[in-house]
């Protein structure tokens, strides 16, 4: 990706901008403009990223300082062509836009997700996006509250327009928990667990049909002509 900078003279009333800029080499017809963020790293995002990288570099035995150049240079690599200019800013100096930040949180999760990373603090508790966070818990199998193997928990209950045995459920809501957790919403009620633990659900999509096993079994029981009620693959009821 090569990049210019230029200057904005106006926005026309149709939307479009009119900007001056010079093209580097070999540009002609395919351009993409990208808007830098001017809200800064908040501190609280500072401290969540200081958390995270210790406690990767604890679990690596690598030094803090090792780690975080290590992370931010896989993460520069794995997300360049989807981020914002500005982000090549934490490669050099460690200080990076609102958004960069945002990003690079959730790509230190998903790393503990992916590698099983012992942390001190619950991740949802250094997430920065309680949504993105359930959805990469649920797409790792793990309890949104404590980390440990999870199932998929509907809270929109199965039957009001969602059949387990014949249709993926895409558009419930949903989230994992382990069997601790899950017992504790039914007791304790879905609002007072989500406020308790600040839990977020999110919508059913194909990627999570396809990790639970639902597109296969709706699949399965659609061939089968079968109608009755079943369980879906890997949830606890």
């Amino acid at each position: 990706m090569k990049e210019s900078t230029g200057t904005l003279y106006g926005i026309l009333p149709d939307g479009r901008a009119l900007i001056a800029a010079a093209l580097p080499e070999d540009v002609r017809d395919d351009v993409r403009v990208l808007w830098p963020d001017r809200e800064e790293i908040t501190q609280d995002q500072r401290r969540k990223i200081f958390a995270i990288v210790g406690e990767i570099a604890c679990w690596s035995g690598y030094g803090p300082e090792d780690a975080r150049k290590g992370l931010t240079a896989d993460f520069l690599r794995t997300n360049m062509e989807q981020l914002q200019s500005s982000v090549i800013s934490l490669a050099i100096g460690g200080g990076c836009d609102k958004g960069t930040a945002s990003l690079f949180l959730d790509y230190l999760i998903n790393f503990c997700l992916d590698n099983d990373v012992p942390t001190k603090q619950p991740l949802r508790e250094l997430a920065d996006d309680l949504e993105r966070y359930t959805y990469a818990a649920l797409m790792h199998k793990r309890c949104l509250v404590c980390g440990k193997k999870a199932d998929l928990h509907h809270v929109d209950a199965i039957g009001m327009g969602y059949n387990r045995d014949t249709k993926p459920q895409i558009g419930a809501m949903v989230m994992p928990l382990c069997r601790e957790h899950h017992g504790e919403y039914h007791n304790i009620g879905g609002t007072a667990f989500c406020e308790k633990y600040h839990a977020e659900p999110v919508k059913m999509d194909e990627r999570i049909a396809r990790k639970y096993g639902l597109t296969k079994q709706a699949r399965r029981q659609n061939n089968d002509g079968e109608g009755t009620e079943g369980r879906a693959e890997g949830h606890p009821g």
